[in-house]
């Protein structure tokens, strides 16, 4: 009776195995199929979409394929498109936009190279879904932050933004000298101050000294804050050149005058530039500051540069003496000392 159950337990197991295949392969050619071409239509994306993440990390490779060729893989898998679909971005860029969110949603850390792709993509709004998906993956290797600085120039102020409080959220203290030269970025641009963006940035990565420093020049010319932002001195210099664009004829002055400070001689082209045009648009301190300035950079330039030890040609100095070489036939040996006389 038991052999017989056995028997019987083991067919069942078969069986279900069996039917376990049948399913993988069933889903395989008609399910996942059938829901990528869902995910076109308005009214199925949605619930097509949950049903697809609901398979799990194995939707992951099919969902990365999707993000980097989705029509072609769309056709690949057997969806059908309809050839109106093929001819527009449209359908493209949403494709992606809900894919990027199942990345996310399925913690696919896969994909983060197919997402750095997308930060020069012309699309805005998959810019920003791909920085935000960025941050939510985490453990993201460590030229992200390179990346992801890159956007801190996009035409797109609504990315620009995005990419400040994403790299302060990051909380990688590497992106510290790469927001610093926005400090310096005190021009209204349709309504984006970069300057401010930077600012939350250096905050949240615990780095509210740099910007108070920072302000303490600009705004009220106090030179001592240069000592602060020393180990900084690169990124703060091309800061404090950005500087010089600002409207107030206040943070022009200061910028010239730490610029002289620190010896900066890569300024002197930009402030040569300011001016070729300062009776337009500089007032007679900021002028002067410049002139200064300029005047004390180009006497430093044209001093000598150090030497460094490396430089140093050292084949014609006489080598040292090498103890074993040293004939010591001729010297006096050293006196004995007289042996004491024990007797009393």
């Amino acid at each position: 009776m038991e052999s017989e159950l056995s028997a019987e337990n083991q067919r069942l197991r078969r069986r279900v195995e069996e039917l376990e295949r049948q399913l993988e392969e069933w889903k395989r050619e008609y399910v996942i199929p059938m829901l990528l071409q869902r995910l076109l239509s308005p009214t199925h994306r949605d619930a097509a979409f949950e049903q697809l993440l609901s398979f799990g990390y194995e939707v992951v490779p099919i969902l990365i394929a999707l993000l980097e060729k989705p029509l072609k893989t769309l056709k690949e898998v057997g969806a059908l498109i309809e050839q109106e679909t093929l001819a527009g971005d449209f359908y493209e860029s949403f494709l992606r936009l809900q894919v990027i969110e199942g990345l996310v949603r399925l913690g696919a850390k896969e994909a983060v190279k197919p997402l750095l792709k997308l930060l020069k993509s012309p699309d805005t709004r998959l810019k920003l879904k791909a920085l935000w998906a960025l941050s939510k993956l985490g453990d993201s290797p460590q030229n992200l932050v390179f990346q992801i600085a890159e956007s801190l120039n996009d035409a797109d102020l609504k990315v620009r933004e995005e990419a400040f409080a994403l790299l302060g959220d990051l909380g990688n203290l590497d992106a510290i000298p790469l927001i610093i030269p926005f400090l310096g970025d005190l021009r209204l641009e349709g309504g984006f101050r970069a300057a401010e963006h930077a600012a939350k940035a250096l905050e949240r990565l615990g780095a509210s000294e740099i910007v108070k420093a920072f302000r303490r020049i600009i705004d009220e010319g106090d030179l001592n804050a240069l000592e602060i932002l020393r180990p900084y001195r690169k990124p703060v210099i091309e800061a404090l050149i950005r500087a010089l664009d600002s409207y107030l004829s206040e943070h022009i002055e200061n910028a010239a005058k730490a610029l002289k400070a620190w010896n900066a001689v890569e300024a002197l082209p930009k402030l040569r530039a300011k001016l070729r045009w300062a009776f337009f648009t500089l007032s007679d301190k900021s002028r002067q500051a410049c002139e200064d300035a300029v005047k004390h950079l180009e006497n430093f330039s044209r001093l000598p540069a150090p030497v460094s030890p490396t430089q140093i040609q050292i084949e014609g100095l006489p080598s040292p003496a090498n103890p074993s070489d040293i004939n010591t036939e001729n010297l006096p040996s050293p006196a004995k000392v007289p042996k004491e006389d024990g007797s009393d």
